[in-house]
């Protein structure tokens, strides 16, 4: 991962090594995000795997926007 994806905390919760390799793009380009409000980085990011391949995202981010924003790179199935 870049310096910027290292710099967020990324923590996975029952999600096989295959589906975090399949995420890792998707997760580096999250952490590229900056708020326009606040010029703040998304903090950290849990990822919980689902059946089938999907899975729920908590984010820690300084406002709601920023949490939109991240989590609609982020969303969907691997």
């Amino acid at each position: 991962m870049n310096a910027v994806a290292e710099a967020m905390k990324i923590v996975y919760r029952n999600l096989p090594v295959t589906l975090r390799e399949r995420l890792r793009e998707r997760i580096e380009r999250a952490a590229q995000l900056r708020c326009a409000e606040h010029g703040q980085a998304v903090v950290a990011v849990t990822i919980h795997g689902r059946e089938n391949g999907w899975f729920d995202s908590v984010w820690t981010t300084c406002c709601a926007a920023l949490e939109t924003q991240a989590g609609a790179i982020v969303k969907g199935r691997c």
